[in-house]
């Protein structure tokens, strides 16, 4: 950073509402020729530049870490799972079940209640 940081610097809008940033400004925000800036319109009259790098740092930043904690998709797997897991149990019981009857059994019966 250079003896501009936190300091106005005033410039003007030329030609064709172009302007350029002063050298001191350039340096401080660590603008070098090629850099990608994003401009973004804060309000009226007020407008931020950042560079590209300096948008995805400030994006991820504000990312949840993985690691950290659960997110809500391990989250939903995890119910999922549970519930398979019941419904598997009572497809076991009602199979097992001896007044069941096997599903051919029952389909037998319902075909001969409908008159099939």
């Amino acid at each position: 950073m250079s003896d501009v940081a936190g300091q106005a610097v005033a410039f003007h809008i030329g030609p064709k509402g172009r302007s350029v940033l002063p050298v001191a400004i350039r340096r401080a925000a660590g603008f070098v020729e090629g850099t990608e800036v994003v401009a973004v319109v804060l309000g009226e009259g007020r407008v931020l530049l950042e560079t590209v790098d300096a948008v995805r740092q400030r994006v991820w930043a504000g990312a949840p870490d993985p690691a950290a904690a659960d997110d809500s998709t391990t989250d939903v797997r995890r119910m999922r799972e549970d519930d398979v897991a019941v419904s598997d149990a009572a497809a076991v019981r009602r199979s097992a079940s001896p007044e069941s009857g096997g599903s051919d059994d029952r389909g037998a019966a319902l075909l001969a209640r409908l008159g099939l």
